[in-house]
């Protein structure tokens, strides 16, 4: 009895032994058991390219798309667009802008068909992962044009911190022709004597060419009002030689016409301006003027002579 009583024994702590170490058909080892256990995921974000919606550009002082150039002066020209980066539009590092005659990023060899734009500005904010960007322009008065409107094209880009760039977004604007015209404020004759007339023209006046293009000038005046009495505008000769002959030279009229008449003025073409960098280098003409001063005048005399651009 004792011996059977043992035997069941040993047989119950041996059924028992292989429940603690088989479970479902595997074969656990006390150290596998474990209440948690962990693997490890990993995946490989890239960025997402930033895209830049089309470019609109204007003329920022009267929102129009045609720019209007100021003679002998600047003016501002803009180009916006929203650029959308998926990954937040804090991984934009810049904004790149370019505006000129060639219809791709132009490289500037003068303000004559190209400007760039190297630090565009974040203008605002449109959400998370958009800005709206504004690349501004200051255009001087003797940009080219190829035609009576040229055409200029803007583009923008998006550069981000991994070292890429988005697509280039682009717009075209009108460059309209400017004829434009400067002169000195005052022809000053000084002290004349009555019943005279100057052999040689000596007295300098400077025109100038404000404008984009290529001009010849034409002029007209009024007789001159004195305190007593009045001198003609005939009297009043010019040409562009220093010293030139008084008679031989151009005789102002009344009527708007081309000095360069009969050939006793000169040539009255006026090349447009140019530069390489920076302000224009503006193109003048100088003029030499006489005056012939009639009997029974005296005091002080004014007169207003205008100067008008037209087309070479």
């Amino acid at each position: 009895m004792t011996k059977y009583v043992t035997a069941m024994l040993v047989l119950v702590v041996a059924v028992l032994a292989v429940a603690l170490f088989v479970r479902g058909g595997e074969v656990l080892t006390a150290l596998a058991i474990s209440t948690t256990n962990s693997t490890v995921a990993t995946v490989n974000i890239t960025a997402s390219q930033t895209v830049c919606s089309p470019t609109v550009c204007y003329d920022a002082d009267d929102a129009t798309d045609t720019i209007h150039l100021q003679g002998g002066d600047q003016r501002y020209v803009k180009c916006n667009t929203t650029c959308n980066a998926p990954n937040g539009w804090g991984y934009i590092r810049n904004y790149t802008g370019a505006i000129g005659t060639s219809g791709a990023d132009c490289t500037p060899s003068s303000n004559l068909d190209c400007y760039r734009n190297a630090s565009c500005q974040n203008f605002s904010v449109v959400n998370t992962t958009a800005q709206l960007v504004q690349c501004t322009y200051l255009f001087w008065f003797n940009a080219d044009n190829t035609t009576e409107v040229g055409t200029w094209t803007g583009n923008i880009k998006a550069g981000d911190i991994g070292g890429s760039t988005s697509p280039t977004s682009s717009d075209t604007i009108g460059l309209s022709t400017l004829l434009a015209i400067g002169v000195e404020g005052v022809l000053a004759f000084n002290s004349q004597t009555a019943a005279t007339n100057e052999t040689t023209n000596t007295h300098q006046h400077n025109i100038y060419n404000y404008g984009n293009v290529e001009i010849d000038f034409k002029v007209n005046g009024t007789a001159m009002t004195c305190q007593s009495g009045s001198i003609a505008a005939e009297y009043l000769k010019a040409n562009l030689t220093s010293g030139g002959n008084y008679q031989a030279s151009y005789s102002l009229t009344s009527a708007l016409s081309g000095p360069d008449t009969g050939g006793k003025f000169g040539s009255t073409n006026l090349a447009k301006s140019s530069t390489t960098s920076g302000a224009p280098v503006v193109n003048n003409k100088v003029t030499y003027w006489g005056i012939g001063i009639p009997a029974g005048v005296s005091g002080n005399c004014e007169s207003t002579i205008w100067f008008a651009a037209v087309l070479s």
